[in-house]
């Protein structure tokens, strides 16, 4: 099995798809097009998995109601996730590297980069909770 095969089978297809988007968004001749497929591929992939690169998320709390609580969070994250991404894109079509070619690259790295943060957050979990579990198994039961 080569590399790319390897790195290619653990990519995440929510994060393939988050990659494909910002791919596709720098072949499109208008911002607004591009903010439109960004916006989707993000949109598209939120029921997949969450996504590992998160860059600004409002979570409301336990006592809002339940509409609030799935829908603030992809809003919030889906539309920083498209502003700064969009910067990325235009600074991939303004490089010195052909766009066809600096779109792959981008959604490629993108798409790695994003398994690779989800990875991160469920070890980061499975830590917390193996550590909640050790210190339950400590206390002495007051019951």
């Amino acid at each position: 099995m080569t590399t790319a095969s390897r790195v290619l089978s653990r990519i995440r297809p929510a994060s393939a798809v988050r990659g494909a988007g910002l791919a596709l968004a720098c072949l499109s001749p208008r911002l607004s097009g591009r903010a439109r497929v960004v916006a989707a591929s993000y949109v598209v992939s939120w029921p997949m998995s969450k996504p590992g690169i998160q860059l600004a998320i409002v979570v409301p709390g336990e006592d809002e109601d339940a509409w609030k609580r799935a829908v603030y969070p992809l809003a919030s994250s889906g539309a920083s996730w498209t502003a700064v991404v969009l910067g990325l894109v235009e600074l991939a079509r303004r490089s010195r590297i052909p766009t066809p070619m600096a779109a792959a690259l981008l959604g490629s790295a993108i798409a790695l980069g994003d398994t690779r943060m989800i990875e991160f957050g469920e070890q980061m979990k499975a830590k917390r909770q193996a550590a909640g579990a050790a210190r339950d198994a400590e206390e002495p039961s007051t019951v």
